[in-house]
């Protein structure tokens, strides 16, 4: 647990934080006296600084130097800015925005990311929806072999996927299609994961009473929705932007990790699927971070969402000395934005069935 500050601590560090967001240097107790606290002298300044470093909120990198915030003092300097009752009305860009409902599904995530990229001048992170948390419209079989047939799949959001399986030689088209309605009847408007559920329950405690109709019901549907995968397909935007930051420019080690990091995606996946766990907005700082390589490393999240459901996770990826105000804001306009449009385009779709 962290320790309870005085005001006046509080006051000192939630502004040194502030000016080594914007200078990205130590900074120091006359700076601070300077700009901050002309009531207060530098030396007073000088022991608060001494008693937060002492208790874990601030950093000496050099002897003669001023103080940087440590994981702990970002932690504390964002939970005071998610104290703060008008944190949402910060002015998050001046330019038009580029995500309309013109666009397709994919354009949409992919303006959002570009757009999240460009305006904060950081990593942009779009996961798209997994399989699992897709919810089902309908769907169609057609025999297209002796012993294949073809699964056109269509989502709420009119997303459409199509998979060869296999069949039983003597099953005919006209069989796939009495499949197709039965499928289309009991599970639409469904996850894909609350389906899965439904098809265990249902062979395990049921099989009985199928008859054969049924039974290849159950065979084909978990073909299509019963394959389990983690997270979904990662989009990401400004991996160059970490080269403009002094902390990151001159380690080149360091750069090449994190490089290696975006260009896999894996542990970026991981990371965001915790967040898509989380309700409202997700911030790991620093070392909250799972990977060592993102240690150096701030990540801020929130999930997109439909019917209220969470579909998939926008994020901001970049150094902790980042603007955590107008990060949070974007990022929040964002997700808010996206899933205003996910919800447009879904009426939009059965309107159009």
């Amino acid at each position: 647990m962290n320790p309870i500050l005085d005001q006046r601590s509080q006051s000192i560090l939630v502004e040194l934080i502030r000016d080594h967001i914007e200078e990205a240097e130590p900074v120091g107790s006359r700076t601070l006296a300077r700009k901050h606290f002309q009531k207060l002298s530098p030396a007073t300044i000088r022991n608060v600084m001494s008693d937060l470093e002492g208790l874990g909120y601030l950093h000496r990198p050099h002897a003669s130097a001023g103080r940087i915030p440590t994981d702990q003092g970002y932690r504390f300097f964002v939970n005071h800015l998610m104290s703060l009752p008008d944190l949402s009305e910060v002015e998050v860009s001046h330019e038009p925005d580029r995500i309309s409902k013109t666009q397709g599904f994919d354009g949409v995530l992919e303006s959002a990311c570009s757009q999240l990229s460009e305006n904060l001048h950081q990593t942009g992170l779009v996961m798209l929806p997994g399989f699992s948390n897709t919810r089902f419209k309908h769907i169609d079989f057609i025999k297209v072999g002796q012993r294949e047939a073809l699964a056109v799949f269509y989502s709420e959001l009119g997303i459409l996927q199509n998979k060869i399986i296999p069949i039983e030689k003597d099953i005919t088209q006209d069989q796939l299609a009495s499949i197709s309605k039965f499928l289309n009847e009991e599970f639409s408007g469904k996850t894909i994961r609350t389906i899965r559920r439904e098809l265990l329950h249902r062979i395990r405690n049921e099989r009985e009473h199928y008859d054969q109709l049924m039974k290849r019901a159950m065979e084909l549907s978990t073909q299509v929705f019963g394959e389990e995968e983690k997270g979904g397909e990662l989009l990401v935007e400004g991996a160059l932007n970490f080269l403009d930051h002094p902390e990151f420019a001159g380690d080149l080690e360091k750069i090449k990790a994190l490089f290696k990091t975006l260009e896999e995606k894996t542990k970026l996946i991981n990371l965001l699927d915790l967040c898509l766990q989380q309700d409202g907005l997700t911030i790991f700082i620093g070392e909250e971070n799972i990977e060592e390589e993102m240690t150096g490393c701030s990540l801020i999240a929130k999930n997109y969402e439909l019917d209220g459901n969470s579909m998939g996770t926008i994020a901001a990826f970049g150094p902790k000395r980042m603007d955590y105000t107008k990060v949070i804001s974007v990022v929040n306009h964002t997700a808010r934005k996206v899933s205003e449009l996910l919800s447009e385009r879904k009426k939009e779709f059965h309107k159009n069935l």
